[in-house]
């Protein structure tokens, strides 16, 4: 086989490969949305799983954005050489390393979503209110979802910054 045809044939697994990501990030964003709305009661094992389905949710949303994006700049090979050619230098293209990220970064959601929703509700001035309004905990678990990658990014930094770790 050819240098050429092997280099084709990495583009088209690819193209596959990021269709795929796209469609199981759409398909996981919305089913766990609509998990999270439809999972209703007062128990807080019912309650928990409801954070963490907008976290999920919320998660997949921004995975499925940066996907959509580096989808849009173009690939990048196994060995680094981007395609098409032209395509922007220094910005992130779809590569199979990265798809590996797209496929777990909706599951970073669903852990630190109710984390983070238990978190704020110390913040609250009447934390049962708070922790008592669904449409409350349904925005801030996909808001923390959504932003579960900078969260942890965030935390990590302070524990290095404060303790030096």
């Amino acid at each position: 086989m050819s240098n050429a045809a092997r280099e084709d044939a990495e583009l088209q697994a690819l193209d596959r490969l990021a269709n795929f990501a796209i469609g199981y990030l759409v398909i996981i964003s919305l089913g766990s949305f609509f998990a999270g709305v439809f999972v209703v009661a007062d128990s807080q094992l019912v309650q928990t799983v409801r954070m963490a389905l907008f976290g999920l949710s919320g998660s997949a949303i921004a995975a499925l954005t940066s996907c959509l994006d580096r989808y849009a700049i173009g690939f990048e090979r196994e060995r680094g050489k981007p395609f098409p050619k032209n395509a922007k230098r220094g910005e992130g293209k779809f590569s199979r390393r990265f798809s590996r990220w797209l496929f777990v970064r909706p599951f970073l959601g669903a852990v630190v979503a109710p984390i983070f929703v238990w978190g704020l509700s110390h913040f609250a001035k009447e934390p049962k209110e708070f922790l008592g309004s669904n449409e409350l905990i349904g925005f801030t678990a996909f808001m923390g979802g959504l932003l579960a990658k900078s969260v942890v990014d965030l935390i990590r930094n302070l524990f290095k910054n404060v303790f030096r770790a």
